[in-house]
């Protein structure tokens, strides 16, 4: 059975001097103070309005499943559907000016057309499997520290 996603908001705890306390984890006009949050997926920022200030708040948001394990909210977010068609049409269009550059070179460098459009058939078949992997390994597996 799949669970409901629910939308979190994020924001630093200004009047804590505890470190249990450092962050605010809202949901749904709950919140509780938590130590750290690790949130594996996209977030966003939104602005707020909040009537107990009357005034706007700006928050880290994300729609997921939280747990709360030793102080700390480990957020897992919801994975756009669109990422695998993204990278099937980012596959796509860069075959097409890769195979055009593999063609246009090798006419360049004395190839015939036939041998320059052979070469770039073969482009064309294999390196779209190739490029497709390598982007999902890259996606699924290596995580680039900002």
């Amino acid at each position: 059975m799949k669970t409901q996603s629910k939308t979190y908001q994020i924001r630093y705890n200004t009047i804590s001097t505890n470190e249990d306390e450092r962050w605010r984890l809202i949901e749904n006009g709950n919140e509780i103070l938590i130590s750290d949050i690790v949130i594996d997926g996209h977030t966003h920022t939104t602005k707020d309005w909040m009537p107990e200030i009357n005034d706007y708040k700006w928050h880290i948001s994300c729609d997921g499943h939280c747990v709360v394990k030793n102080n700390v909210a480990y957020i897992t977010t919801i994975k756009e559907e669109s990422v695998f068609v993204r990278h099937v049409l980012k596959t796509l269009t860069y075959r097409f000016f890769a195979t055009l550059t593999t063609i246009t070179t090798a006419l360049l460098l004395g190839a015939s057309i036939e041998v320059s459009s052979l070469l770039g058939l073969g482009e064309l078949l294999i390196k779209p499997i190739l490029y497709f992997f390598h982007e999902r390994v890259w996606y699924k597996f290596i995580k680039v520290k900002k």
